[in-house]
């Protein structure tokens, strides 16, 4: 069965994609490192890869969202949303790309205009949001990845955010720059329990919350697709060693089981935080008492503990698709934004 839609999710860290056949079935979720702060061939490298893997027919659509507009590689927002549409246009038949741009749906990729910009530059989430409110009628919607959190309130199938934006989303906790990959650990605490004391934290990028996790063995290892803080092994020793430089000491110098109760530190700063933000979102405005939190991301392990503290149902992202034995480790909830928008576009749109 060919494939008919593909999914792209273009972030500053990794290029996500989901391929459907013609039955609205998920025969592939790829994710590709991706930084593209370092340039615009990063990212056709990737393309490039997946493309590959794929081996998509020439009738296949594409339904593209995006955050990576936001690196520093583009000089403002507005730029990258260009570049990145240019791209993609590139290497697909501009006439099978589509744009989404949240509740304005999809835009096709010749008539993108710059009025256009702020709403298709970071939307991703939405994609996510508005397809767990095609399926559930109350929800909480909570993404955790690599990098960021996102947050969403389903409230009789409608999308209760009130941020659009990255900057208002931050502003109302439903977007977190708090991930269980590439955040430093230095973000989550600045002084930590060791050896009786409590002892400050050096504010230097010598590690990251993928050792914590590591550390804690939850790391899901396929996810961890970027190099380690010091570019070292990517083993429960070289995070140790790692996590001990922010202590400013050596792994040798205290025992494994020190470095794995302090990573459970960090992890249950990380977790407060999270606890704190869905916590907000309930304030604001309830749902009923029977709605799950629905959790997507590489970091849902952490969706499912704080479902359990809450007091809630969990449901898993993955259950909202029809998917096909995975070609690899990843699944729709890996991928949330690429999986949901490439069902939102051939529902909306008719790519077929």
């Amino acid at each position: 069965m060919s494939i008919e839609v593909i999914g792209w999710d273009i972030g500053g860290a990794h290029l996500k994609a989901a391929a459907l056949n013609s039955a609205g079935e998920i025969v592939a979720i790829i994710q590709e490192p991706c930084p593209l702060w370092q340039g615009l061939d990063r990212l056709h490298d990737a393309i490039s890869r997946i493309l590959g893997a794929i081996s998509p027919g020439h009738g296949c659509r594409h339904a593209v969202t995006m955050t990576g507009e936001l690196v520093d590689f583009f000089e403002n927002r507005e730029q990258g949303v260009f570049a990145l549409v240019e791209v993609m246009t590139q290497r697909c038949p501009q006439y099978a790309v589509r744009i989404f741009a949240g509740h304005d749906g999809f835009l096709d990729s010749k008539a993108i205009k710059p009025e256009n910009a702020s709403k298709i530059a970071s939307v991703n989430w939405m994609a996510s949001a508005l397809w767990v409110a095609e399926n559930l009628r109350d929800a909480l919607f909570v993404d955790i990845g690599s990098t960021t959190t996102d947050i969403a309130l389903i409230r009789d199938r409608q999308v209760k955010t009130r941020g659009y934006a990255d900057y208002e989303r931050m502003r109302y906790d439903e977007l977190l720059y708090t991930g269980v990959v590439r955040t430093p650990v230095m973000a989550l605490a600045d002084h930590a329990p060791f050896e009786g004391e409590w002892v400050g934290v050096m504010a230097e990028h010598f590690a990251t919350a993928a050792d914590v996790y590591r550390l804690c063995g939850e790391l899901p290892e396929h996810a961890d697709q970027m190099p380690a803080a010091d570019g070292g092994e990517k083993t429960v020793q070289g995070s140790a060693r790692r996590l001990a430089r922010l202590f400013g000491r050596d792994m040798e110098s205290a025992s494994l089981k020190q470095w794995r109760q302090a990573a459970r530190f960090f992890r249950e700063r990380q977790l407060a935080k999270l606890h704190s933000a869905l916590e907000r979102q309930f304030s604001h405005a309830s749902i009923s008492d029977d709605a799950p939190l629905v959790g997507a991301g590489v970091g849902r392990f952490l969706v499912r503990e704080l479902a359990v503290r809450l007091g809630f149902a969990y449901k898993d992202f993955s259950e909202l698709f029809s998917m096909l034995t995975p070609q690899n480790d990843f699944h729709a909830s890996d991928c949330a934004p690429a999986a949901a928008v490439a069902y939102l576009a051939m529902r909306e749109v008719g790519l077929k």
